[in-house]
């Protein structure tokens, strides 16, 4: 068994309350690292993680709730709770939650641009996730085309979009953007002419109604992003970082589990469905996971594991960034994430180091 140690760090921010319902420790899993390891990791106490959003069938939301049902997380000598997110940079920074899944590193950067005290900690994808979609039949034929058109956002603008639309010379401001829900019919119906998408999610749902769309890649216009990047509150990681690595370590042993077997993606997908307070549709949440999944295995860089991410993999967002004017200074990549925890649970082939194995 590998030895596994602990390493102490400075003390926790003071934590605000959260109101909604969490997802509790599971029991019964016996430890499978060694007692100082264990220790340190319980020392952390109770680590909150907010997911990016509700319990999708997203990548670091599904093997985060695997890894809980799964007791991953308990035999490590974590003690974790599972909370649907809202404001997450807000909330890690605050300390009331620990470690959060966001948008990429485009999101982090600008978080910590508008002041928030988090961390990079593990990034999922190495190609953006997210597109603009319009109807095939629309009239849209290029990015000046949206000029004076609706476009519809969920939470805020990305800032993809931004530099997606300044590359093309087109001045996002003479665009009306508009907040909207998680809806696509808005787009067919006509509410809006161009909406915020992710890849795996409405493109898909539409064409399944019926409705053709044409898809707008940021990443096609040269503006190239990553996306699901786990964050921490910096002072919980700095004073836990066992924690962190084994946070880390149990949701990716999660996902390699979910995806040796047909089987084990389906129990995910029923123990999400469980968890939800709205209506799940395991296929179609299936269809988005397995996207997700191909964008992630076809942009994972040779020789390395889920999660890794380095100041290279981060450059084109913090230049975009500043490029375009959507940060007020130039980013500290090297402050703002770092490879370390994910560096720490894999070996020098890419694969996950699990106790015992």
């Amino acid at each position: 068994m590998p030895h596994l140690s602990p390493s102490p760090r400075r003390g926790a921010l003071a934590a605000l309350l959260i109101t909604a319902p969490l997802l509790a420790p599971a029991a019964g899993h016996a430890a499978i690292i060694d007692d100082a390891r264990c220790e340190a990791n319980r020392a952390a106490g109770q680590i909150t993680y907010l997911t990016s959003f509700a319990y999708a069938a997203s990548h670091g939301i599904l093997d985060v709730i695997a890894a809980k049902e799964k007791g991953f997380f308990e035999a490590l000598c974590l003690d974790v709770v599972i909370q649907p997110g809202s404001t997450n940079t807000q909330l890690v920074s605050a300390g009331t939650a620990q470690i959060a899944g966001i948008g990429g590193a485009s999101d982090t950067l600008v978080a910590i641009d508008n002041g928030a005290e988090i961390l990079g900690v593990a990034t999922y994808g190495n190609v953006g996730a997210i597109e603009l979609l319009s109807m095939a039949d629309s009239g849209i034929e290029t990015l000046a085309d949206f000029e004076g058109k609706i476009i519809g956002y969920k939470g805020a603008i990305p800032p993809q979009f931004n530099a997606m639309f300044l590359e093309a010379g087109v001045d996002p401001a003479s665009i009306q953007w508009v907040s909207v829900g998680y809806d696509p019919v808005i787009l067919p119906n006509g509410q809006v002419q161009g909406l915020a998408a992710y890849k795996s999610n409405e493109p898909e749902a539409l064409r399944q109604q019926g409705h053709a769309v044409r898809e707008w890649d940021p990443d096609h216009f040269g503006i190239h992003s990553t996306f699901n990047t786990q964050v921490a509150n910096s002072t919980f990681a700095a004073e836990h970082p066992t924690a962190v690595e084994d946070f880390l370590r149990a949701s990716f042993h999660a996902y390699d589990w979910m995806l040796a077997e047909e089987k084990n993606l389906d129990q995910a997908l029923q123990w999400a469905a469980d968890l939800s307070t709205a209506g799940y549709d395991i296929p179609m949440s299936r269809t988005r996971f397995l996207i997700e999944a191909r964008l992630v295995s076809e942009s994972q860089p040779e020789g390395t594991g889920l999660g890794w991410q380095s100041e290279a993999q981060w450059a084109p967002e913090a230049e975009m960034l500043t490029r375009f004017g959507l940060v007020r200074r130039a980013p500290d990549i090297a402050a703002a994430m770092t490879p370390a925890f994910v560096e720490a649970i894999r070996a020098a082939d890419g694969s996950l180091i699990w106790p015992g194995e």
